[in-house]
């Protein structure tokens, strides 16, 4: 699958863990004062002076070769007895969680950073999920910067209303083009089916499996900022293919519902020394692991998908079939190719182009 879909399907269904086993993480602050900070709050210390800007995507292995990411050593210093068993304790509680989930669906927030304080850009939109493969990643308000000082101030850019929308239905990813009414639908490969979508570059973002994860990626507890009682995880890939997605991820996690309630991604071409801190900021709120009475009734009556794929009769829709590696070598080609653009972020306009 190219590294286009494999990026939109980690962006889809935020990470479902458990409940209760969680102690204070090693080396975790209280509050001094008494009053936590909002989670914002602490997402914007924990990444303070870094940045981002609206994410494109390249292939992964592209990027590798291309310079601009690479699979590293181990990056930290091997985890104490006890950092180590909280991760396990973690890691375990979170295989146990998911497995429960059969529905899951949630409102986010991102702000994408480029080497400016400000956000580029602010979405909000809805993730949905239903096991064991079908997601849904819906941008319904996309904003754009359009004045830095002496407050930022963002508007809806009238040349892109639209964010990105993709569904995963389980054999398809079909992504949405709302501002051109056109839509892709590429097949999966079956090794992609089924059971195969925490297989995804954000697995943690799906539900895993402890030991595929532990063998995917180093992580580590980090310290959240002071005041913040969440469990904040640290992973950096081992693999080619995921390094070119991202050079590390944090996920914060809700002690009241064991749910991520943050995802920070730093992006392949992060680089302090050269002024490049691109990151993507996601907050989940509004969390549900389970549909209720009233919403199956709903679904019923209106005969309503959980998920829906249908679109309608005026969009342009261009399909792109799997073909077996083996079909490919006899055929001479394999299947429709989607060149993405990059997927490295650049610095954004030096005036603001929006009014």
């Amino acid at each position: 699958m190219n590294g286009y879909v494999r990026r939109l399907m980690a962006l889809g269904v935020c990470g479902m863990l458990a409940s209760g086993v969680f102690a204070q993480s090693p080396g975790q602050p209280t509050s001094t004062t008494g009053r936590a900070p909002t989670l914002r709050q602490a997402v914007e210390q924990r990444v303070q002076q870094q940045g981002g800007q609206p994410v494109e995507v390249i292939d992964p292995q592209a990027a590798v070769n291309a310079g601009v990411a690479q699979t590293p050593e181990p990056p930290f210093a091997p985890l104490t007895e006890a950092e180590q068993k909280f991760l396990d304790q973690v890691l375990d509680v979170w295989e146990q969680r998911t497995a429960k989930i059969t529905h899951y669906e949630c409102e986010f927030v991102r702000w994408q950073y480029d080497s400016q304080p400000e956000a580029e850009t602010i979405a909000k939109g809805v993730i949905k999920y239903m096991k064991p493969d079908k997601g849904l990643f819906r941008v319904d308000q996309l904003l754009a910067i359009a004045q830095r000082s002496p407050q930022p101030e963002y508007r809806v850019d009238p040349n892109n209303q639209f964010g990105e929308y993709w569904i995963c239905d389980g054999q398809w990813v079909h992504i949405l083009d709302r501002n051109n009414k056109k839509a892709e639908r590429i097949e999966l490969p079956p090794s992609m089916r089924g059971q195969g979508i925490y297989r995804s570059p954000l697995p943690f973002v799906f539900g895993v499996k402890a030991t595929e994860l532990k063998e995917r990626y180093w992580m580590r507890p980090i310290t959240p900022p002071a005041g913040d009682d969440s469990v904040w995880l640290e992973a950096w890939p081992k693999r080619a293919d995921d390094a070119g997605n991202y050079s590390r991820v944090q996920i914060v996690l809700d002690r009241k519902d064991i749910l991520p309630s943050a995802l920070i991604v730093f992006l392949p071409n992060w680089d302090p020394a050269t002024g490049k801190r691109p990151r993507e900021v996601y907050e989940f709120k509004n969390r549900k692991d389970s549909i209720g009475l009233l919403d199956q009734v709903k679904q019923t009556l209106f005969r309503q998908e959980f998920i829906n794929t249908k679109l309608p009769s005026d969009w342009n829709v261009i399909e792109q079939p799997y073909t077996p590696p083996q079909d490919a070598a006899v055929q001479g080609q394999g299947s429709p190719t989607f060149t993405p653009p990059s997927r490295v972020a650049q610095p954004g306009p030096t005036s603001p182009s929006i009014r």
